[in-house]
């Protein structure tokens, strides 16, 4: 009857030895069959991205863009004829005759700026006439047509060197342009320029109050 018990508890034994056996061969397939991605792992918390800001001051300056720079000259709508520090030897009207050949009405106005100093047109216009014989005492000279604030203005410079003007009728010239050289051609007693303006085109004016009411 011993005997009999000794042997039930050695079976029991046995088969929960086999049991454990079982289960513990069944962990370690489990634990090599499965990849080690495959094992359950906690993730990480979801953290949304934070957002950035940046803040910009008004009144921060514009960014400066440097270039190369240059500059044009553009020369004035109107302008003296020469320096206008020049010495102005004869004034415009009635005059007692400086010579022969010479007036007694001065229709222009004379400047000394010195022999050879170089002659301007006083603004952009069309030439109506070179050495015109019905103005012989004028020696060398040109007269300007000018349309100056809607009105027709005729320029004329007088007694210029011989050879120094080459323009024509016709031609076309810009303010400040080198029309010829002080001299002292036809009825002169010395080297000056005689400018004059004739308003409407024929009629002479006094050139100083016409020039300095647009130039100042």
């Amino acid at each position: 009857m011993r005997n009999l018990r000794h042997v039930r508890t050695v079976r029991a034994v046995r088969r929960n030895v086999a049991i454990v056996a079982v289960g513990f061969a069944a962990l370690l397939v489990g634990g090599v069959a499965l990849p080690a991605y495959a094992q359950a792992t906690a993730l990480p918390a979801y953290v949304a991205p934070k957002l950035q800001s940046l803040a910009v001051s008004a009144a921060l300056p514009l960014p400066v863009i440097s270039r190369d720079t240059y500059s044009v000259t553009v020369p004035p709508p109107l302008q003296w004829p020469v320096d206008p520090g020049s010495p102005i030897s004869d004034g415009f009207g009635p005059r007692i005759a400086p010579c022969a050949g010479c007036s007694s009405y001065h229709e222009g106005v004379d400047f000394d700026p010195g022999y050879g100093a170089t002659v301007h047109a006083i603004a952009a216009g069309v030439v109506v006439e070179t050495n015109n014989p019905g103005y012989s005492a004028l020696g060398i000279h040109v007269a300007i047509e000018h349309v100056i604030d809607g009105q027709t203005i005729v320029s004329a410079y007088g007694h210029m060197q011989v050879g120094s003007m080459k323009l024509k009728v016709g031609d076309i010239v810009h303010a400040g342009q080198p029309i010829g050289l002080v001299g002292s051609t036809g009825a002169s007693t010395g080297a000056h320029l005689h400018f004059e303006i004739r308003q409407g085109g024929t009629t002479p004016i006094d050139p100083l109050v016409w020039m300095h009411a647009h130039l100042g």
